[in-house]
């Protein structure tokens, strides 16, 4: 529909110019020219066009560069080349470098009609394939999140079944995600961050799964050939993890929730800020929650010892800002008796 249809004309001959936007505006179009490239330049960062009619020779520049100069300042312009040399090899060129339309001089105003009528009907079908792409895409990305879902709840569940393996372990990674979710309040982790916290932390011990439930509830001290089956299970998880794709993220923190601050942990001794930000989260975290639960070889200390214990290895075993933020976060008003039962 004309009323839909805002053109430019770009041409330097300036009785081009009058007679053809004339008789386009008699018709009920929208019309706008210029007579140089910045004049042109000018009016589409001012205006609104849909279609843009330019000459291929505008003296010292030519059309189609002129073309991807405007295509930079509004990408949604449909353009047709005008020229007088209509080779084929001009107008496969034009095209290549976007144009939809192309007409050699001289031309009538049925000629441009004509390629009004095309080029609004292939913005049309444009706008129709970009709707389909977009629903297709929406619907995609939530089936894609369904299935992540799905995949979460089971591992989580068999995170669940590893800890019921883990004598005095279960509903571990639940309190150590919930800790987690604690400090990064303290600290402003991004959202995106938090998410991929909350998933590294519910499945940071997911590797135990390749770990004999002798080992796990030996109430003794290990051999060196268990301690280190039991150091593989950062390793092992990331292996199992790694085939799901968008858990991607997560992986680093699950990979070094044991590497200590000081560097003398597992699995590859990194130290400090080499540490990822996720996995010295997870180390507080982990660590409080095991110092208060009950043990094959140990029993369950309290929250002010737990606390203690954190602080006394901060800057060797955790992060010293982590634990910072760790122990602010804690109500004051309330036990930590109250305190477990009202969060879980």
């Amino acid at each position: 529909m004309p009323e839909d249809t805002r053109i430019l004309i770009v041409d330097d001959e300036k009785k081009i110019l009058e007679t053809f936007s004339l008789l386009l505006e008699d018709l009920g179009y929208y019309v706008k020219t210029a007579s140089s490239p910045d004049d042109a330049l000018s009016l589409i960062t001012k205006d609104t066009f849909n279609i843009v009619f330019i000459d291929q020779f505008l003296g010292p520049i030519k059309g189609l560069d002129l073309m991807q100069q405007m295509s930079e300042i509004n990408p949604e312009l449909y353009y047709v080349v005008i020229t007088a040399n209509g080779s084929t090899d001009l107008a496969v060129e034009s095209l290549k470098k976007g144009a939809s339309d192309f007409i050699t001089k001289p031309f009538f105003v049925a000629d441009l009609i004509k390629s009004i009528d095309y080029v609004s009907k292939k913005r049309e079908l444009d706008k129709q394939k970009k709707k389909v792409l977009l629903t297709l895409e929406t619907k995609v990305n939530e089936r894609t999140e369904e299935l992540e879902k799905i995949h979460l709840d089971v591992l989580s569940s068999l995170a669940q079944a590893i800890e019921k393996r883990d004598l005095g372990t279960y509903g571990h990674c639940k309190r150590v995600s919930r800790y987690c979710d604690m400090i990064s309040s303290v600290i402003a982790l991004e959202n995106k961050e938090r998410h991929y916290l909350n998933i590294a932390a519910t499945l940071h011990d997911i590797g135990k799964i390749g770990i004999s439930d002798f080992i796990l509830g030996k109430p003794v001290s290990l051999t060196y050939k268990e301690l280190h089956d039991i150091r593989s299970h950062p390793v092992k998880g990331v292996e199992i993890l790694k085939p799901l794709k968008y858990l991607e993220p997560a992986l680093p923190a699950i990979l070094h929730h044991h590497e200590n601050y000081d560097g003398s942990g597992y699995p590859y001794g990194l130290a400090g800020e080499n540490i990822p930000l996720l996995a010295r989260i997870i180390a507080v975290a982990d660590t409080y929650d095991a110092i208060l639960s009950d043990r094959p070889y140990r029993s369950a200390a309290n929250h002010d010892e737990a606390i203690n214990e954190l602080i006394r290895y901060s800057g060797k075993q955790f992060d010293p800002d982590i634990v910072s933020a760790f122990v602010s976060s804690f109500p004051d008003a309330m036990g930590q008796k109250d305190f477990l039962a009202y969060s879980f």
